[in-house]
């Protein structure tokens, strides 16, 4: 379920270009262009990996792959969101606004 929303996420950044000030987590700041398309690659990986990785655990477990595709899908969702907040950190760039005054 999280997996689907990070890939929803993923694919919207990839479409826009652009983060949602919401994921970057204070108003004031944004993140555009090769570096919000590199975050949502990012959150669109667990979905794959995490396919591939399944299907390589029942080929070598067998029926008992229930249980480590579970393991396997959490440690992916936590790993991918530790390194998209580390990046978020990075890569967020103050908007200058300017103010007129009347």
């Amino acid at each position: 379920m999280f997996e689907i929303i990070l890939g929803i996420a993923g694919v919207w950044i990839l479409i826009t270009g652009k983060v949602p000030g919401w994921i970057v987590g204070k108003r004031g700041f944004e993140i555009e262009g090769v570096k919000a398309r590199l975050i949502g690659v990012i959150l669109a990986l667990p979905i794959p990996f995490s396919t591939a990785g399944g299907i390589i655990l029942f080929l070598l477990v067998g029926k008992n792959a229930g249980g480590y595709a579970i393991l396997l899908e959490l440690a992916v969702f936590i790993t991918v969101l530790i390194i998209v907040l580390i990046l978020i950190r990075k890569f967020r760039t103050p908007i200058f606004t300017t103010m007129v005054q009347q």
